[in-house]
């Protein structure tokens, strides 16, 4: 006989009405904001030591109002460094990324939802991990370095099997909270980013 986890069905509800509360706020912000915004955002990542350091970073293409990468992306290029992003997709019912090396603009099409993915008919090569550092995307995060991301557990499960180094989480102030409990599954990073600064777990 399954026993329902009323606990865990209480997380879940807050999980979702958080969710739901900062997409509204980060859609409230304008271009002009968010572009400001993403820019302190990349300089605080980029002044990290942790950047400094890395020699592979995987990386995401901005949606929604998510903080803009375009500056990292660009700056680590200039620095040598390998950079990648993913494709999403559902394999045998699981969420799943697979992360192409990208050293154009060209070099990406449209995907899931209109997102920018690499063009897998012009890159073949997958990258191999472990990355030095995967930047996450996510909806909330907390100062103890939880993360609340889309539902879909697309970074949850990759980040679980192929053990990046250092994850971070890049996002705006008003995407911060301390009021939120984590199921046992999400999957924590090791530093969240915001205009304002860094913090660690």
């Amino acid at each position: 006989m399954m026993v329902h986890d009323s606990s865990t069905g209480k997380i879940r509800t807050k999980k979702a009405m958080l969710r739901k509360e900062k997409l509204a706020m980060r859609r409230e912000l304008s271009e002009l904001e968010s572009i400001n915004l993403s820019k302190k955002i990349c300089i605080n990542f980029l002044d990290s030591e942790e950047y400094k350091k890395a020699s592979t970073i995987l990386l995401y293409k901005a949606y929604n109002n998510e903080v803009d990468t375009e500056m990292i992306f660009e700056q680590a290029l200039n620095d040598g460094k390998t950079v990648a992003y993913p494709v999403s997709e559902i394999v045998d019912g699981e969420p799943d990324l697979c992360f192409y090396p990208i050293t154009k603009r060209d070099q990406f099409r449209e995907g899931f939802k209109g997102i920018l993915e690499p063009d897998t008919d012009k890159i073949t090569d997958v990258f191999k991990g472990p990355a030095d550092i995967c930047i996450t995307p996510g909806v909330v995060f907390d100062r103890k370095c939880h993360r609340i991301g889309y539902g879909k557990a697309f970074y949850d499960r990759y980040i679980r099997l192929n053990r990046p180094r250092t994850v971070i989480g890049l996002a705006y102030d008003i995407q911060i909270t301390d009021d939120f409990e984590p199921e046992g599954s999400d999957r924590e990073v090791d530093m969240v980013i915001t205009e304002s600064g860094a913090f660690r777990k």
